[in-house]
């Protein structure tokens, strides 16, 4: 009787992650080797680990000023000063990139109670998702109209996201106040009647932020702040679907 040679790590991870022909090579190595089945299947459940983790971070929208740091680094260099400059700006994305990984792998926290936007939004959905006469001031069918009204008096272009995709329509919107001035509310609700807001308004001294996390009784969402625009998406809906919902309305109100 032969004794067989140890398979090492090494050469599993490359089996694992090859093409067809290593993956069926891996396949009679596992069928015949118990030490190689334990190992993929202990690499198979952290795999599933890292999935669940970071899964939902992996499908949030870059940070516009790391967009521009990848911007930055993708012009056309002119001159050796420049390629430094660029080597700089890629190190510095990845160092905030580690940080930003690390703070978005913690996004399940609840945001903290001092945040005026979040809590402005809160009320603000309290408020208007129980009326039943007068929930909106300007209707969907009138959508052009309502846009731009809501867009002059934030003083900044909006849009009003497209969320069909997850059963909602567009109710309408109205102005409300806000902290800092006039702020948009935009109501959506779904065929068996559940509501939800967008919240929009000017945010001129706020720092840019992750998504953030937000509840206070049934009511929950997500909000966040960038290009001087703070936003919230609020309603009584599972945290997963409230967050997709959210990076969709960040991708149409970003692309506005």
């Amino acid at each position: 009787m032969t004794d067989r040679r140890p398979i090492d790590d090494e050469t599993l991870v490359r089996l694992r992650h090859g093409g067809p022909a290593r993956m069926a090579e891996l396949a009679a190595l596992a069928g015949i080797d118990t030490s190689v089945r334990q190992r993929l299947t202990e690499w198979d459940g952290q795999d599933a680990a890292l999935r669940a983790l970071y899964g939902p971070v992996f499908d949030e929208p870059v940070p516009k000023r790391h967009r521009d740091l990848l911007d930055s680094a993708a012009a056309p260099a002119r001159s050796g000063l420049y390629l430094l400059a660029r080597a700089a700006a890629v190190a510095g994305l990845l160092a905030i990139g580690g940080a930003g990984g690390w703070a978005a792998a913690r996004i399940g926290r609840v945001a903290e109670t001092g945040s005026s936007l979040a809590d402005v939004a809160l009320r603000t959905y309290a408020t208007y998702v129980v009326e039943v006469a007068h929930p909106i001031e300007v209707p969907a069918s009138d959508e052009a109209h309502l846009v731009g009204w809501l867009s002059k008096r934030l003083g900044h272009r909006i849009a009003a996201p497209d969320l069909d995709l997850y059963g909602f329509r567009l109710m309408g919107g109205r102005v409300v106040p806000d902290t800092n001035g006039a702020a948009a509310m935009m109501m959506y609700e779904d065929d068996i009647g559940r509501r939800i807001t967008l919240y929009v308004a000017r945010a001129p001294n706020g720092s840019e932020s992750e998504f953030r996390f937000t509840e206070k009784g049934t009511a929950k969402g997500f909000w966040w702040i960038e290009d001087d625009l703070g936003c919230a998406v609020i309603g009584d809906l599972p945290r997963e679907t409230l967050r997709a919902i959210s990076i969709k309305a960040y991708d149409a109100l970003t692309k506005a």
